[in-house]
């Protein structure tokens, strides 16, 4: 997808979701996936680090950087995780993160 229309698909979910980023329970496939929907407090950290990441985007000038800066962190972070430990503390660090784009 080329840059302009990447940029306008993010803008028209970011205006449409208020938890952009969020995981969707009903099409939950991975093992992350169901982890982050069988617990609410990662339930929530999940929503929390969305909305971090709509406010980043608002933001930021750099949103293509910020773009992959988040798909680098869910396959190399989140996706690592195997626990819930390990994904509260992903997630917790990643909001911070994004609190400071």
């Amino acid at each position: 997808m080329k840059r302009g229309s990447r940029l306008a698909v993010c803008a028209v979910i970011l205006a449409c979701s208020p938890a952009f980023a969020a995981t969707d329970c009903s099409r939950a496939k991975t093992g992350v996936e169901r982890l982050l929907c069988s617990s609410d407090r990662l339930a929530r950290a999940d929503q929390l680090m969305a909305v971090a990441f709509r406010d980043a985007f608002h933001r930021t000038e750099r949103r293509e950087d910020l773009l992959a800066d988040q798909e680098r962190w869910r396959k190399t972070v989140r996706d690592a995780c195997n626990d819930v430990p390990c994904l509260v503390r992903a997630y917790e660090d990643r909001t911070s993160a994004l609190e400071t784009w």
